[in-house]
């Protein structure tokens, strides 16, 4: 495949042997995988159907996205700004799926309509919930840049993709919401998110998990290149650039510097309400209802220790532990920096 997308990226497909090597471990997904370039992000082949799409979005003043890698605190985010905006008093109906209230914009090149049939638990009331949404529309033509479409002001939407595969005046109308983790806990919640989801299917080693991240062979990768563009942009008034950890040490303050930035204006008792109704333990109901190729039960925000994952990693793997602790330390100098 020879294909430029309007965004100026060049597709290239990824070669037989690179396939077949990553085929030993995990599901590349209906169509395989291609690298866009400049950059070198890794998607699924289905990507390319929605791409320009993407890039000519027409994003509205009010909206919201939340951005970040993943498992660097993005469903959290997000079920925290959507609170926020939709639901602070807690009197709205927020048990939908939190795809349906504030869906991933590129995740249809995750799901087309013979994935949904095979990884949706109940498919059926997943393309029920879609018609009522988009009366008229086609699955075939992407489910979540639909739904996206239809939301109710102010919506509230998600990617993981990199700032140069979005609209180029994003910021002169959206507000945007960056999260970066420290990358350690990222490449281990990763992996048993890998691990768990049937359309990732991963069955290799942690070991070679993390050989996998630190090459860029994993879906969304680059890591660094994603996170940096966002940092570049931190001044922008639109553009606010948070920290899992501080989220986490800290949420009262976190909850007030995202009240200021949205505009809400909400109280203190709003403030206070949005962090169980967004917590783990909250949001774990209404996530079990999304039954998306999720093959064995999954933690929401649980915390992984990556040093007590066992294997050679930790007695052989100099090299690999080198580049993380460069990583770890490349963060906390985001995290310190003005």
């Amino acid at each position: 495949m020879n294909t430029k997308l309007v965004s100026g990226h060049e597709v290239e497909d990824m070669t037989e042997e690179w396939l077949a090597r990553m085929e030993q471990e995990q599901t590349l997904y209906n169509k395989g995988m291609v690298c866009l370039r400049p950059g070198s992000w890794l998607y699924p082949t289905l990507f390319t159907k929605y791409a320009d799409d993407i890039y000519n979005y027409k994003f509205t003043e009010g909206d919201v996205l939340v951005m970040g890698m993943p498992r660097s605190g993005t469903t959290w985010m997000l079920e925290l700004v959507w609170t926020m905006l939709h639901n602070p008093d807690l009197n709205q109906r927020g048990n939908l799926p939190i795809f349906i209230r504030a869906p991933h914009i590129h995740f249809d090149m995750m799901l087309d309509s013979k994935t949904i049939r095979s990884t949706v638990e109940n498919p059926q009331q997943f393309t029920e919930m879609f018609r009522q949404m988009c009366p008229g529309k086609k699955v075939e033509d992407g489910v979540f840049l639909q739904i996206s479409e239809a939301l109710p002001a102010p919506r509230v939407m998600k990617t993981h993709l990199p700032s140069t595969l979005l609209p180029p005046s994003l910021l002169q109308t959206t507000k945007v919401v960056y999260i970066a983790r420290d990358p350690k806990d990222v490449v281990v919640s990763l992996f048993y998110h890998f691990c768990n989801v049937r359309f990732h299917n991963y069955t290799g080693t942690f070991d070679n998990f993390v050989k996998h991240f630190i090459n860029n062979d994993l879906l969304y990768c680059p890591y660094w290149p994603n996170l940096m563009m966002a940092w570049e942009q931190k001044d922008d008034p639109n553009m606010h650039f948070v920290l899992y950890e501080d989220l986490k040490a800290d949420i009262k303050k976190e909850l007030g510097t995202l009240n200021e930035f949205l505009g809400t204006n909400l109280s203190q008792q709003q403030l206070e309400n949005a962090w169980p109704q967004s917590s783990p333990k909250g949001m774990q109901p209404r996530h079990k209802q999304a039954h998306i190729g999720t093959r064995r039960n999954q933690k929401y925000g649980a915390r992984r220790n990556w040093q007590n994952k066992p294997g050679p990693l930790h007695r052989d793997h100099t090299k690999l532990m080198h580049q993380m602790e460069k990583s770890t330390r490349a963060v906390k100098r985001v995290r310190h920096s003005p």
